[in-house]
């Protein structure tokens, strides 16, 4: 063995396996605020099609009495409910403010268009793949929290110095 293998061998922060955690610490800012702007405008997309004015269009309540069809709440309700997890939980991910109620938010969104809408709709497929990215997007979030550019990281600076 040379030196430098041994140096490695007995400090690993030392070598590449140290220099890769450094990088990925540096990166890791940067990737959780990519998750929240990406997985974000998805949701907001999706949200922002119910809107007519400042209230819910008469379309998005029909998809929900007639498509959706969300077992135990009036098509209304969960017309309101759905649209506000949607709207609400992207902009906590934008905002960084959160982020981890906003990603459970879009978690619970996620988890009803896999598990109930397929099996109370007309027929709606869904591509599971893009569930499974979603999914792991928001968990990755919801464990992780907004990151070192998000307000929660601000604020949480803010108040441990107060």
């Amino acid at each position: 063995m040379t030196n430098s293998t041994m140096t490695m061998i007995a400090d690993p922060a030392g070598g590449i396996a140290g220099r890769l955690c450094r990088l990925a610490a540096l990166a890791e800012p940067v990737g959780l605020f990519g998750l929240r702007l990406g997985i974000g405008l998805v949701f907001w997309k999706s949200a922002s099609t119910r809107f007519d004015g400042f209230g819910l269009s008469d379309q998005a309540i029909f998809l929900f009495q007639e498509v959706y069809r969300v077992p135990l709440l009036p098509p209304e309700i969960a017309a309101y409910l759905g649209t506000f997890a949607e709207a609400g939980g992207a902009w906590l991910l934008f905002l960084g403010l959160f982020t981890r109620l906003g990603a459970l938010a879009l978690l619970g969104v996620t988890a009803m268009i896999q598990f109930v809408v397929p099996l109370t709709g007309d027929g709606i497929n869904f591509n599971p793949g893009e569930l499974f990215l979603w999914g792991g997007a928001l968990i990755t979030l919801l464990a992780r929290g907004g990151g070192a550019l998000s307000l929660d990281a601000i604020v949480g600076k803010f108040l441990h110095r107060a």
